[in-house]
């Protein structure tokens, strides 16, 4: 479990976090050693031991804060004012955006969630708290097309699911560097979603 912080031992943690997440990236999770990790980010290794007894727990951690960040990210964008196309198209586009740039956080949100059900299900179940809030966020968006008659879905509960299968399903294959921009990506997945898995009219 995570020791309470105090704020500068706060801003050490939010360092080593974002360090583990490079040396991730950079070499699997296998292979970096907490020491790795507090050599790196210049931290007492007692100190990030008393944060982190293990690497799962600091995995929790960068999932929990990585998840959080992207639910603040499209609460950001997002605007009642709006249409309801308009606003699904926003939100297909940050995912994608914040999927990009944080794709090393949610690989392992992916992988390390089995586990965490198997092995802790409070924490699963704080991970899966805040995916649902996300799932009926999306809802809520395709509930409001379907109310002004511009998209098509017979449950939107059930379509929302898809949306976000659908949208997940692009770390299975994009490659930034294979000649794809983030942005073109989603232009792709905005009209793909929008019009064929939702039934928008064309324009």
């Amino acid at each position: 479990m995570t020791a309470d912080l105090s704020p500068l031992d706060t801003r050490l943690t939010e360092r080593a976090l974002d360090v583990a997440i490079r040396l991730f990236a950079r070499d699997g999770t296998r292979d970096v050693r907490m020491s790795d990790i507090a050599h790196e980010a210049d931290v007492d290794p007692v100190d990030l031991r008393r944060a982190f007894p293990t690497k799962l727990d600091l995995i929790h951690a960068i999932i929990v804060r990585s998840t959080r960040q992207l639910l603040e990210r499209q609460m950001t964008v997002s605007d009642e004012e709006k249409a309801p196309v308009e606003r699904l198209s926003l939100f297909i586009r940050t995912h994608i955006e914040f999927s990009s740039e944080h794709r090393t956080e949610e690989e392992l949100r992916r992988s390390v969630l089995p586990t965490l059900r198997a092995i802790n299900p409070s924490r699963h179940r704080e991970i899966s708290d805040l995916l649902r809030g996300y799932r009926e966020h999306v809802r809520g968006l395709i509930a409001a097309g379907r109310d002004a008659g511009v998209l098509a879905p017979s449950r939107p509960a059930v379509a929302a699911a898809s949306v976000l299968e659908t949208l997940d399903g692009i770390l299975n294959w994009y490659d930034p560097s294979g000649g794809l921009s983030v942005q073109e990506l989603g232009n792709v997945y905005a009209d793909m979603i929008i019009h064929h898995l939702l039934g928008a009219p064309p324009e």
